[in-house]
């Protein structure tokens, strides 16, 4: 509601406003259209982004459906901010603000209607649906489809003629600063839109990554940052009736931010197998943003002297003075993240997603906001409830800070355990308490929301002799713009400034391409000669099947929780093994590099995890990794992991691809490529590993049952101590082994039904220390058993100290067999010995090609029900076949009592 004050303003200034000139036409209707459009779009965006995160602890909450999966409404989030909200919101300003600093009207009302139905009805809701059906692009800020695309850049077109015209027509010289961020932001992201949407689809792999590198920054620096500051700088001096503090600093500001956003791109892919100098460049031109956003910031700020009773009073303002403060800390953040020694720790981790809420929330759905309480106080029509509005203001205000404090811990905890040897579900398990706190804080942003609508459609109407006063008036803030073109005599008496349109288009067409030279196209053709001297000449192109399967990656939006970009940076190496090198990308189309690691990096899935692994984590990833929090896709499957459908099988294909060229080409074989020692020369921080070591996921295969280079934990001999090794390990299987070998370790938890071979069943067997400890050491290849090196080694000498607990001794052996042991020892040799070797030792001619290996069993002893079963029955999955037809009961009984007294007997060295 206008207040006592503005009244005043109004009744001193009208003796001013004849000389003024009366207000060109506003298109209030149209006013009105977009910010209810505006905040419809807001609420289902900000519901989608609850629910997201609400998945973040209940990974299963609708998850049964995949448009309600958590790809999918990331996605619609995503866009829906973007899109919905935003662009509605900034276009209702413009058409309240063009026709006052145009000093004429936009072009034309039915190109508004035009416009505002393809905004919404060609872009918004058709891009809602597609993501949700399955169509989308697996590109940061460019999630809609290539077909809502085109209508994307076909309204861009339609603003410059219904926005940029008005101003062509003016005198650009005398133009407020307001007027030519709209300027630039219409044309600019006009331009860069199509080219981060359609190039990476064009150029593959490391050489897209460039461009959509530019395009990530260009969607905050182009179009949200120009618009947002339009209206600051728009409802600052039309609140305060003061001018700017300097119409110059304003226009520097200006010309800084798009001279040198565009260079800021590549920032996203630091240690990356993008050139250094596009890198190193990128972080030089993040610095001076910086300072750019402190002279913006300077100047606004310094244009409320004397004002904090207005700032505090007028609630529209106060939404723009948090959103300028806003926009200086989350600059100022953005450009210490891309120096190399944050960017190593932070980057990938929930830091960067606060930083991201921040600049979308705090800064420009602040001001929008506050750009909209203001204008709705000025048509005619309408309502305004102000203590709705304060009400607002506290509850977004407050929900904000706590969600951007909130994920800001989460990111410095994940950065911490990622440096450390640690599982990588033990960073998961860490921040699930804030990913808690982040869902309840969006509960406030979405009431505040709710209450802003609600504060426009209730409440008094705006006195009609006001709102008469008002419409007759060249504007309610003319004398403040006034003032403030006067104070740019500096630049009128140069006379450049007189030819700004020239300037303006020179700056389009020359700086704004020479960023996508500089940090794009050169770097692409050194990266293209690159591949061409580094990649095998038989590399193999994706398969059909691998290739939609990539699709569905896409589509389900893997690539938002999974990089495929192993930096060159040691934590990175020693985790998950060499970098990642710009000739494994030459056939991404687009490429999936990804920004945000929530699950592990997958650039070496190849050979990592069996297919049934793969396809019981795909169905659902909590029976095999019990505090997952991936999303299951049961809707690749017809009713279990056993039956995948063949998108689930395209899928499976795509992910055991990944890291294939690299493992068959030797790469892992041979010294790193020079490109990647030149880059990480460049980037080498202290202590920094320059040799590789298998990484701790990856199995190690072994022969006879143990290995030489693992560790032999051996549990406390104290009663005492061996009691807490004990508890201390039952709590690790529990959450470790469990969702596999069952909560009493008998193989029957829930991924047994789809794991071949079966997972193991502890009960039914003695186990060596030995065994036992190569076992967690490196894993067991051709089964779903991964290694634990990761952990501790007090924590894995609990696990064997536990898993022994588990095994209880069977009733003594029969002695009323047929043969004697010693016949049996031939049976044996003449049955078993090309598998398990002569002594039992599981080093038979025949070992070594066989996953998984032979039993050892001198350090294993199975029960004589267990081993009576395998002889029945054999082991699905593995080498072992029954022999029930085969051997005679005495035989098989005369067999168990064989292998079962090899058990700790001396055995001849083959491990490996």
């Amino acid at each position: 509601m206008t207040n006592p004050v503005e009244r005043s303003a109004y009744r001193n200034e009208r003796g001013n406003t004849q000389s003024l000139g009366a207000v060109p036409s506003v298109e209030y209707g149209l006013i009105r259209a977009h910010v209810f459009a505006s905040l419809v779009t807001l609420v289902f965006s900000v519901l989608f982004g609850i629910l997201v995160a609400t998945k973040f602890t209940f990974p299963e909450f609708l998850g049964g459906r995949g448009w309600l999966t958590w790809g999918r409404l990331r996605y619609n989030h995503t866009q829906g901010i973007f899109f919905g909200w935003l662009g509605n919101a900034f276009l209702a300003f413009f058409y309240y603000v063009v026709p006052r600093l145009a000093n004429r009207p936009v072009l034309s009302r039915k190109l508004g209607w035009f416009l505002f139905g393809i905004w919404n009805f060609a872009v918004v809701l058709p891009g809602w649906t597609l993501v949700a059906a399955g169509f989308s692009q697996p590109l940061e800020w460019a999630e809609f489809p290539l077909v809502v695309a085109a209508f994307v850049v076909l309204a861009f077109i339609l603003m410059v003629f219904q926005f940029v015209l008005p101003f062509l027509k003016a005198r650009l010289s005398e133009l407020y600063v307001s007027g030519w961020y709209i300027i630039g932001g219409i044309i600019f992201t006009m331009l860069a839109y199509p080219v981060g949407n359609l190039v990476p689809w064009l150029v593959p792999g490391a050489r897209g990554a460039a461009f959509s590198g530019l395009w990530i920054h260009d969607a905050v620096g182009l179009y949200v940052t120009p618009f947002a500051v339009a209206i600051a700088y728009y409802v600052i001096p039309a609140t305060t009736r003061l001018p700017i503090s300097s119409h110059f600093l304003s226009m520097v500001g200006f010309w800084l931010l798009f001279f040198v956003y565009p260079l800021n791109g590549t920032h996203h892919y630091v240690y990356s197998a993008i050139p250094m100098a596009a890198q190193k460049g990128a972080i030089v031109a993040s610095a001076y943003q910086g300072m750019d956003v402190i002279l913006v910031v300077t100047n606004l700020l310094l244009s409320l002297p004397g004002s904090s009773g207005t700032a505090s009073k007028d609630v529209p303002l106060r939404f723009v003075w948090f959103g300028v403060v806003s926009y200086l800390v989350v600059s100022l953040q953005g450009s210490v993240q891309a120096f190399m020694p944050v960017n190593r720790f932070i980057h990938f981790t929930d830091f960067v997603i606060g930083h991201s809420h921040l600049a979308m929330i705090g800064f420009a759905s602040f001001i929008a906001l506050g750009g909209i309480a203001h204008l709705w106080q000025r048509i005619p029509g309408t309502r305004y409830n102000e203590r709705m509005m304060n009400w607002s203001f506290w509850l977004l205000a407050v929900g904000l800070t706590l969600m951007v404090t909130d994920l800001t811990i989460a990111g410095l905890v994940e950065a911490q355990v990622w440096q450390s040897s640690a599982p990588w579900i033990d960073s998961v398990r860490a921040v699930g308490t804030y990913w808690l706190v982040r869902t309840l804080s969006g509960l406030p942003i979405l009431a505040g929301f709710v209450l802003f609508w609600i504060s426009l459609v209730t409440g008094p109407r705006l006195s009609e002799a006001i709102v008469s006063e008002t419409s007759r008036m060249a504007s309610e803030d003319k004398a403040a713009f006034e003032d403030g073109s006067a104070a740019a005599h500096e630049f009128t008496l140069t006379g450049w400034l007189s030819n700004a349109h020239v300037i303006a288009f020179g700056a389009g067409v020359g700086f704004f391409p020479l960023s996508f030279l500089v940090l794009a196209i050169l770097p692409g053709k050194e990266l293209a000669h690159e591949i061409q001297r580094v990649a095998p000449v038989t590399m193999p192109t994706l398969t059909a099947s691998e290739q939609r399967g990539r699709v569905i990656y896409g589509r389900e939006g893997c690539a938002y929780c999974h990089t495929q970009q192993i930096r060159s940076l040691a934590a990175d190496v020693r985790r998950f093994g060499a970098p990642t090198e710009a000739w494994e990308t030459k056939y991404d189309y687009p490429q999936l590099w990804g920004t945000r690691r929530i699950g592990p990096d997958l650039s070496r899935e190849f050979n990592l995890h069996p297919r049934d692994w793969q396809l019981t984590h795909l169905y659902n990833p909590r029976f095999v990794v019990r505090d997952s929090v991936m999303p299951p896709y049961p809707w690749l499957f017809s009713g279990s992991a056993n039956q995948p459908t063949q998108e689930g099988l395209d899928l499976l294909a795509y992910l055991q691809s990944l890291g294939r060229a690299r493992q068959l080409s030797g790469f892992e074989r041979q010294p790193l490529a020079s490109s990647v020692h030149t880059a990480t020369a460049d980037m080498a921080m202290p202590k920094e590993a320059s040799a590789r070591a298998t990484p701790p996921s990856v199995p190690i295969a072994m022969t006879g049952g143990y290995s030489d280079s693992a560790p032999v934990l051996h549990p406390a001999s104290n009663p005492g101590d061996l009691q807490e090794e004990v508890s201390r390990g039952a709590a690790l299987f529990a959450a470790n082994c469990a969702s596999c070998h069952g909560s009493t370790g008998r193989g029957d938890g829930k991924a047994s039904a789809s794991l071949l071979p079966k997972p193991a069943n502890l009960t039914a067997a003695r186990f060596a220390d030995e065994r036992l400890s190569s076992v967690l050491w490196n894993g067991i290849t051709g089964s779903a058993m991964p290694p634990w090196r990761q952990l501790p080694a007090e924590d894995l000498r609990a696990l064997v100290a536990y898993i022994h607990s588990l095994h209880v001794e069977s009733a003594p052996p029969s002695t009323q067999v047929s043969t004697t042991l010693g016949q049996a020892k031939s049976l044996f040799a003449a049955a078993c010995a090309s598998c398990h070797g002569d002594a039992g030792g599981g080093n038979g001619p025949a070992a070594g090609v066989l996953a998984p290996a032979p039993t050892n069993f001198h350090l294993k002893k199975p029960t004589e029900e267990r081993a009576w079963e395998v002889l029945e029955n054999g082991v699905p999955g593995t080498a072992m076949v029954p022999w029930q037809s085969q051997l005679s009961a005495d035989q098989r009984h005369a067999l168990v009592e064989f292998v079962r007294s090899l058990y700790g007997t001396p055995q001849e060295k083959s491990g490996q």
